[in-house]
Formats: structure tokens, C-alpha cells, sequence
């Protein structure tokens, strides 16, 4: 059977929200004071090397307008600096701190547990098919992975 582009469509629509929930309940640690998009956005610098600021709003779908706003207050955080090209000096790029790494850490351990708790009632081949399904969704959309 064929699903439709709508069907699709309406599909997404339904599932972000609840995705998005999902994502929340599990990334958020009490002392970490910082949004959704901020941790998204040091996350991408983390995995990145050497990201300038107009790919990393590139790879957030966002104007360096409001790019800047956010990485001000990481830097504020000291969870990310901005380090300057040397071969351009008006380029800067986003590394994250040693204090923005140990705050990925946290939040990677964090989250481990979190899972593992939720998934506890699944069996190996349910957390199997899952991590299938959630590897295909993401192969889709371009991440390479490890």
C-alpha cells in the first residue's frame, strides 16, 4: 500500500510535537539553564570541528542574526567560545569550552539513564527495532552517524 505526500505530511505534523516532548523530558538537567536550541546548537558545534557561524545557522535553519543571540549567551555560559580565522579575521568559529564538553557528558549519562529506565520493559529485539527505525529516519535525513 502507498501512503500519500499528504499522509506523510500529516504524519510529521503529528509526530514532532510529541518527538520534540520526548527529546525535552530526556536532555533536561536542573543546573544546565539553557533552551532547546542552545543545546542543539552546541551539540552541532561539539561533533563539528572548526564550524564557522554561517554553517553552523546554516545547519540550524536560523539568520546569523539570531544565531548570534544564541551563541552570546553560550559564551556567556562558558560553554562555547568563538575563536577567530587567522587567515580571515572578520570569520569566527564556534569550539566549544572544556566546561561545554564535561556539560555534554553529563547530559550524554544523563539521558542513558533516562532511556534505560523507559525502555526497561523492552526486549532486545523492540529496542533493536527501534534503534532500526530511528538509524533509517536519520540516514534519511542525511546523518552520516559513527
Amino acid at each position: 500500500m502507498s501512503k500519500s505526500i499528504s499522509e506523510l505530511a500529516d504524519l510529521i505534523f503529528a509526530y514532532y510535537p510529541k518527538m520534540r516532548k520526548v527529546y525535552r523530558s530526556l536532555v533536561s538537567i536542573k543546573d544546565i539553564p539553557i533552551s532547546l536550541t542552545q543545546l542543539t546548537c552546541i551539540y552541532i558545534i561539539d561533533q563539528r570541528d572548526g564550524l564557522s557561524m554561517s554553517e553552523l545557522a546554516d545547519d540550524l535553519c536560523m539568520s546569523n542574526q539570531q544565531l548570534t543571540k544564541i551563541v552570546d549567551a553560550l559564551v556567556d555560559l562558558e560553554l562555547v567560545e568563538r575563536v577567530c580565522d587567522p587567515l580571515n579575521r572578520r570569520k569566527f568559529f564556534a569550539k566549544p569550552t572544556e566546561k561545554g564538553k564535561n556539560m555534554l557528558a553529563s547530559l550524554k549519562t544523563e539521558v542513558d539513564k533516562k532511556l534505560s529506565y523507559a525502555l526497561r520493559k523492552k526486549s532486545p529485539d523492540e529496542i533493536d527495532k527501534l534503534y532500526d527505525n530511528f538509524a533509517y529516519v536519520a540516514s534519511y535525513l542525511g546523518f552520516k552517524g559513527e
